[in-house]
């Protein structure tokens, strides 16, 4: 018999290491900033520069990715630089609309501009406010106005003279009275008649009299009809002087501001119509005259706020397109909000209440919204869709938005959108909205995928170790030495359970930094040093690692049957990986076989109790193939076989066991014991090759520390799949343990290799006709499996006999 000898797997290939020597500085003060601000992500780079260049509106970015990849902050960093070369976007301000006061207007203005015409509307009216009181108690205006309150005087005396006149012409008299002009018969020495006298008069006097009286009251009605017309035309000339004197002396002022903005013509006409409004209200800035009644309510100021201007949206302090991070975007946080005050007890509003969101700051530029917390929200969701699709941002009130009541306010001009929307969140995500949300798709057409390892190759390892030092000079920590930034990559690549792999879990990366440095501030260093990085991962460990020293205690105690030496029929140590909050950890498992006469085949005791996932029943049903592959060509099987992970209380799922559960079923059919000192990981395909798993570093550790505490033995050591050589990044201990002979790692290709490995004896190879020689694992397993099969014929035979 020739055993394929498998040999413990080479040092070297147990963890990969870093040689602090070959970082060319000693500490990160030593070194230059990289310029590349995002760590890898080529592919999430490639689609986004491209999301940003297509300006047709729907290719908005959606950026997804594993939770905890810093995900956000490379986005926004990634924009700021895209940012630079970008136009810096117009300023917007709102301004009274004094044709419709419930919808102010809202004007575009060059960057910084909308300071500048506050500014100079405040300055402007803070003139007016001066010079109007100055017009109306000057010398020269009383004179114009005493002029034509004179003429009017002089011709109204006229008019009464004359009437007065044509009445004593006829006998009659004016009297003028509160309530009008009266007219009354006389005597011949121009008195009034008194009743006596006109009692006295016949009926033909009377008659007379009546018709003469009814004639000279029409001409008193029309005398007093031309005297109101004078007077009108009076009170319209002292308007219009009053309006030419204000318009001549805001001329120079505003044909100076509307020399300033000749181009923009929304903002002349609102020039124009301020203009207009103070010639037509300039009452207002008429000062108020002291109460004469003492102790009388002083009126109020006149209200001037209709001329100022709300700046609501300033960039002259912007360099490039704006970039802005909505972490927690709420309809008025996106959107806007309208404030109200109160005023003797009620609530009111105008477009100086105006406040703007994110979608109006981010204007001209990109806005990165968290999308899981914009779900959340569910209302601002709806409505950001319907701005990116009308491209104009619209400011409501919520209230109504959800069917509520609400009282009468304001509309402010919706202002047109110009900008880039970048979505962040997990791939479920992505996939949700996708399949659930038909507009999704077309207004959010760019995805970008962020990755998250990085290769462990010069380049990248270059860029790691850079972006690994701005994240401590960004934080204030303090600097990293080469042995720290040594030990930071192989606790990356340790995370990425891969030897030719980073992970791109940069928070995580930058959390490991901040404890580092309060260890090496704990040891009175003032560098951190690598032995500060492995002081911080040791202490993260025991934080968190309660429940899987529990589990193991309870090995050790015996309350949980596992060996660790000597061999066993039908019965193995496999392995598995448990995850309690954010810690993982692997443990050993007892799965153990066994087999009788029957028809049921492979039966997974944990899927008839319903304690398996379907992966796991997967990996048991190709274990069946295996068998029949193997043994059951020339006939079939009369078997029935139990396979269970021992005290296994929760539910068990994945193919990671699957050749731990067919090496116990090969011993119990073959009758050849499993080495206790050995455990195995790894999946089997239906022709026996051993296929790569998931957590194997995790899984080692677990057989590893219940042999360290039980005590080392020197042939300890655990069977994993060949292909997964790649993924190991072992912690130290445990590579000095395999250095000393303590402990073993093998890494298999075929269930042969492992069978010899955990019985030392030959699998066997199939003859010529089919079978497997006499006096190895596979012959015993043959026999016993044609045993089986005579006892069932003969069982037959019998049961027809009777």
């Amino acid at each position: 018999m020739t055993l394929s000898k498998v040999e413990p797997v080479a040092l070297e290939l147990l963890r990969r290491r870093f040689d602090p020597d070959l970082i060319p500085f000693e500490t990160s003060r030593d070194h230059e900033p990289c310029e590349e601000v995002v760590l890898g992500q080529n592919r999430a780079k490639e689609a986004m520069r491209f999301g940003l260049a297509m300006r047709e509106a729907g290719y908005h970015i959606f950026v997804s990715g594993p939770a905890r990849t810093g995900k956000t902050y490379l986005v926004r960093h990634f924009l700021e630089r895209q940012a630079e070369d970008l136009p810096t976007p117009p300023d917007w301000v709102y301004v009274h609309n004094f044709q419709h006061p419930d919808q102010p207007n809202a004007l575009k203005l060059p960057t910084g501009g909308g300071k500048e015409l506050a500014a100079e509307m405040k300055h402007l009216i803070g003139l007016v406010s001066k010079k109007i009181p100055e017009i109306f108690t000057g010398e020269d205006y009383a004179k114009q106005r005493e002029a034509r309150a004179a003429e009017f005087k002089g011709v109204r005396s006229q008019i009464f003279s004359d009437l007065d006149k044509t009445v004593r012409d006829q006998g009659y008299v004016l009297r003028f009275e509160q309530t009008g002009v009266m007219v009354a018969p006389a005597d011949e020495d121009g008195q009034i008649l008194s009743d006596s006298a006109l009692r006295e008069l016949d009926e033909d006097q009377r008659k007379e009299l009546r018709e003469k009286s009814d004639q000279i009251q029409s001409w008193v009605h029309e005398a007093v009809r031309k005297v109101n017309s004078l007077e009108k035309d009076l009170e319209e000339g002292l308007k219009e002087l009053d309006k030419e004197k204000v318009n001549n002396a805001m001329g120079h002022m505003f044909d100076e501001l509307t020399g300033k903005y000749r181009g923009q013509t929304e903002v002349i006409d609102y020039l124009m119509e301020v203009r207009e409004d103070i010639c037509e209200n300039f009452q207002r800035f008429k000062p108020n005259e002291a109460p004469q009644i003492p102790f009388a309510v002083q009126q109020p100021e006149p209200d001037l706020r209709v001329y100022d201007v709300n700046v609501f949206v300033d960039h002259s302090n912007t360099q490039g397109a704006p970039v802005m991070v909505e972490q927690h975007p709420t309809f008025p946080n996106l959107f806007g909000r309208i404030e109200h005050q109160a005023r003797m007890g009620a609530l009111f509003t105008d477009f100086t209440l105006l406040k703007p969101g994110s979608l109006h700051q981010a204007n001209g530029g990109f806005l990165v919204i968290p999308v899981l917390e914009l779900l959340k929200q569910g209302l601002p969701w709806e409505a950001l869709k319907r701005a990116l699709k009308r491209l104009e941002v619209v400011m409501e009130n919520p209230a109504e938005q959800m069917g509520f009541m609400a009282t009468k306010g304001i509309q402010p001009e919706p202002i047109p959108l110009d900008i880039k929307v970048v979505l962040v969140g997990t791939t479920d995500l992505f996939m949700l909205l996708q399949q659930h949300d038909p507009q999704f798709m077309r207004l959010f057409k760019i995805r970008a995928q962020m990755s998250e390892r990085l290769n462990w190759d010069e380049n990248e390892v270059k860029g790691f170790m850079s972006h690994m030092c701005a994240i401590a000079q960004e934080n204030g920590r303090m600097p990293l030495h080469k042995t720290a930034l040594a030990a930071l990559v192989e606790e990356a690549a340790c995370q990425a359970d891969d030897r030719e792999r980073l992970t791109l879990k940069l928070p995580l990366m930058a959390d490991l930094v901040a404890e580092a440095d309060y260890w090496a501030k704990q040891a009175g260093r003032e560098v951190i040093m690598g032995e500060d990085v492995d002081s911080t991962i040791k202490a993260r460990r025991r934080r968190v690692s309660m429940l899987e020293e529990r589990m193991r205690e309870a090995t050790l105690r015996g309350l949980i049957n596992l060996a660790s030496q000597g061999e066993a029929l039908g019965q193995i140590n496999g392995l598995s990986v448990l995850q309690v909050g954010d810690h993982v950890f692997g443990q050993a498992n007892r799965i153990s076989a066994s087999h009788g006469l029957g028809k049921d085949g492979v039966v997974a005791i944990d899927r008839e109790c319903e304690m398996a996932g379907p992966i796991h029943n997967k990996g048991v049903m190709i274990l069946a193939g295996f068998l029949r592959e193997r043994f059951a060509r020339s006939g079939s099987m009369a078997l029935t076989a139990s396979l269970v992970f021992e005290q296994s209380y929760g539910m068990i799922d994945g193919d990671s066991a699957s050749l731990a559960e067919l090496l116990t079923l090969l011993s119990s059919l073959s009758g050849v014991p499993l080495r206790q000192d050995l455990a195995v990981t790894g999946s089997v395909s239906q022709k026996g090759q051993v296929q790569a798993i998931g957590g194997v570093n995790h899984k080692i550790e677990g057989f590893f520390q219940l042999c360290k505490e039980r005590g080392f033995t020197g042939t300890q050591g655990v069977v994993v799949p060949h292909s997964n050589l790649i993924n190991l990044m072992l912690p130290n201990n445990i590579v000095q343990a395999c250095a000393k002979g303590d402990f073993r790692i093998y890494a298999v290709e075929t269930v042969e290799q492992a069978l010899e490995l955990f019985t030392g004896q030959e699998a066997g190879q199939p003859t010529p006709e089919g079978g497997y020689p006499a006096g190895t694992i596979y012959g015993n397993v043959q026999g016993e499996l044609k045993r089986l099969r005579n006892v069932a014929i003969d069982e037959a035979k019998a049961a027809k006999e009777d």
